[in-house]
């Protein structure tokens, strides 16, 4: 699967909203400078960042999007952590390996 799949079936299956009508390499350029919203921004980089993706066309490995995003689940966990956030980083967690998933089960089936 490619980062840009990814990011679209996160954005379908959860409350983030990662693109906000632009494209997703804009999103991404955006994320960098800081603009928009902090956690979409997060999720968007470190993803991006822990596959060594060059493009959103680059593909993504289930083990590198977890081990990307194990700093914002820790602190998601954290006693003190808000319990919205952490709602919403359980809800990705959750859909992250749906779409691995279903990946998965598209590839069985050719």
């Amino acid at each position: 699967m490619t980062y840009a799949e990814l990011i679209h079936f996160l954005e379908s299956h959860t409350d983030i909203s990662f693109e906000k009508n632009q494209d997703l390499a804009s999103a991404i350029a955006a994320a960098r400078a800081g603009q928009g919203d902090p956690l979409a921004n997060e999720i968007l980089l470190r993803l991006y960042e822990a596959n060594g993706c060059d493009s959103p066309e680059a593909l993504v490995d289930r083990a590198k999007c977890f081990e990307g995003l194990a700093p914002l689940r820790l602190r998601s966990q954290a006693d003190d952590a808000d319990p919205h956030l952490f709602r919403k980083v359980l809800k990705l967690s959750q859909e992250l390996d749906n779409a691995f998933d279903q990946e998965s089960i598209r590839a069985r089936n050719g």
